[in-house]
């Protein structure tokens, strides 16, 4: 439910607000992390525009259920590698949104609509659109078609043309705090401890941590680095640990994130800004140092595994 955003602050009230009076404007550029929860606010935006029931969004009307489905004739979406509208992949380009596609979109959004109201294009990844597609979009964004409704997703704005975000209106969703991912993974069944370390590690984001607690990989790497680097038992070991780790150049990039996650989570209790609790996995060495230990050591070691 787009209710469910509003914790999200002024930017959902407002866009809330048009929606249910309808002075919505004809595009908005949707923003944040991946996993936030982009595309099922641009869902909830489109079951607000295409609802043919008596109090949008109803929820049962056939219109509602295909926007929840992803099948409504009247949503369109765009993302890199495939056509516009259609789970049909392209050559045209694996990792961007090319001015093919984009003209492919066009045409769709400027038929009139099935249901006789609205059509919504989504764009995925909207930073993946080439110049060239960039350009064609900024001349339909002057001159939009009538009942067309944009919605432009991306993690990164800045990759966008002025022109583009100028004639879009911006709605920024922020990392959403650790007891409201918390409260969505046990409303999915989770329950065991893992989902505290999950919701950690996924800092903010509600699709990475449903990603994280379902991965056996990521639990195995993260002991192996419990066991290995801060359970180290004895200076002795430094060296077949180092062979190890030097064999599995392919993971290093992984590995070396996870650590850096992992000594990030102490320096967050050493500051008071997480949980204690996440502390408790750590030998007592570690969490004596989140506890005692100088900000300047935290720096240090954080420094030294983004410099390996």
């Amino acid at each position: 439910m787009l209710q469910d955003f509003l914790i999200q602050g002024s930017a959902i009230e407002g866009l809330l607000q048009t929606l249910e009076e309808g002075t919505y404007v004809h595009a908005y550029l949707i923003s944040g992390i991946r996993g936030v929860g982009k595309r099922s606010l641009a869902k909830e935006i489109a079951r607000y525009l295409l609802c043919t029931g008596d109090n949008p969004p109803c929820g049962a009307c056939a219109a509602c259920q295909q926007v929840r489905e992803g099948t409504h004739p009247d949503m369109i979406w765009v993302k890199p590698g495939y056509r516009a509208g259609s789970d049909q992949e392209t050559e045209r380009g694996k990792n961007a949104i090319v001015v093919e596609t984009v003209r492919e979109l066009i045409g769709l959004i400027s038929a009139k609509a099935y249901e006789g109201k609205n059509r919504i294009a989504i764009i995925e990844q909207a930073e993946l659109m080439n110049p060239a597609a960039q350009n064609a979009l900024l001349k339909t964004l002057e001159e939009p078609p009538e009942k067309v409704v944009f919605l432009l997703l991306t993690e990164t704005p800045g990759a966008l043309l002025p022109t583009i975000i100028s004639r879009c209106r911006q709605v920024s969703l922020h990392p959403w705090e650790d007891k409201v991912v918390l409260r969505i993974l046990r409303g999915l069944g989770y329950q065991d401890d893992r989902i505290v370390l999950a919701v950690h590690a996924a800092g903010g984001s509600i699709g990475k941590a449903i990603s994280i607690v379902g991965d056996e990989s990521f639990f195995g790497r993260r002991q192996k680095i419990m066991d290995q680097f801060f359970g180290l038992p004895d200076r002795s070991s430094i060296y077949s640990i180092a062979n190890e780790w030097k064999d599995a150049k392919d993971q290093s990039l992984t590995l070396l994130d996870d650590l850096e996650d992992m000594v990030h989570s102490l320096f967050l209790c050493h500051l008071g800004m997480a949980d204690e609790s996440i502390c408790s996995a750590y030998p007592a060495q570690w969490q004596n140092m989140a506890r005692n230990s100088g900000t300047e050591n935290f720096l240090h070691l954080i420094s030294s595994i983004q410099e390996a």
